[in-house]
């Protein structure tokens, strides 16, 4: 029974992140968080425009609230809605960006290494952007755009990174945009950081030392 209620759990995350990505798709949507809490579910919505979201006197806001508790079953669900610091940063806006690069006539390489120079620019510390289909011709192919280093498993890729996706719809056929992005504020397990204060300390210490054993044994002789 709990593993079915945690499967019915996630779809219902799924559907309900599907929801929102397709309601605030022109606010420039780039992720959310839902938390369940004594007093129903909080859900947290990260986007671009904020202004867009919430809508006149909030209408927009009551709608999709209305949408969450009657459609979707969630119990007493609260948006809160917080504007990207920088959208450059965020997978989910930056694909969104690809997307519309391409169905406005862009050449998938222009789209991709403009796109990079803009994330490296902010000083990111790894991305990866993978544009997929019909790209080129009949078959379709992927493309990558690489730079700096993205973890593909265990913790690192699990909490380090984000991802993002989103679809562009061309004449040739539909066109996916994958966007990975290593946080900038996520510590790698290799990362280390040397304290020379300590090393100089220790040395000092360990000089004094040896100067004594020195005097001594003079004292002796």
């Amino acid at each position: 029974m709990k593993e079915k209620k945690f499967v019915s759990d996630n779809i219902k995350k799924l559907l309900v992140t599907e929801y929102l990505r397709t309601e605030n798709d022109n606010a420039g949507f780039g992720g959310m968080e839902m938390k369940r809490t004594p007093f129903g579910t909080n859900i947290t919505l990260y986007v671009n425009r904020p202004g867009l979201v919430i809508g006149r006197h909030g209408s927009k806001i009551k709608e999709m609230t209305l949408a969450l508790e009657t459609k979707y079953g969630l119990e007493a669900p609260q948006i809160e809605v917080k504007e990207v610091e920088n959208p450059d940063l965020n997978p989910q806006i930056v694909s969104k960006k690809i997307a519309l690069f391409l169905e406005k006539g862009w050449n998938y390489r222009k789209a991709g290494t403009t796109t990079l120079r803009r994330i490296m620019d902010q000083h990111a510390r790894g991305v990866l952007i993978r544009i997929s289909g019909k790209i080129s011709g009949e078959r379709a192919r992927t493309q990558k755009f690489m730079y700096g280093e993205i973890k593909y498993s265990g913790e690192p890729a699990r909490s380090g990174v984000a991802g993002g996706y989103s679809v562009a719809m061309l004449k040739t056929g539909v066109i996916g945009i994958y966007v990975k992005l290593l946080k900038t504020n996520y510590r790698l397990p290799d990362e280390i950081d040397i304290n020379n204060n300590v090393i100089v300390e220790s040395a000092k210490v360990n000089n004094n030392l040896n100067n004594d054993g020195v005097e001594d044994n003079g004292a002796k002789n």
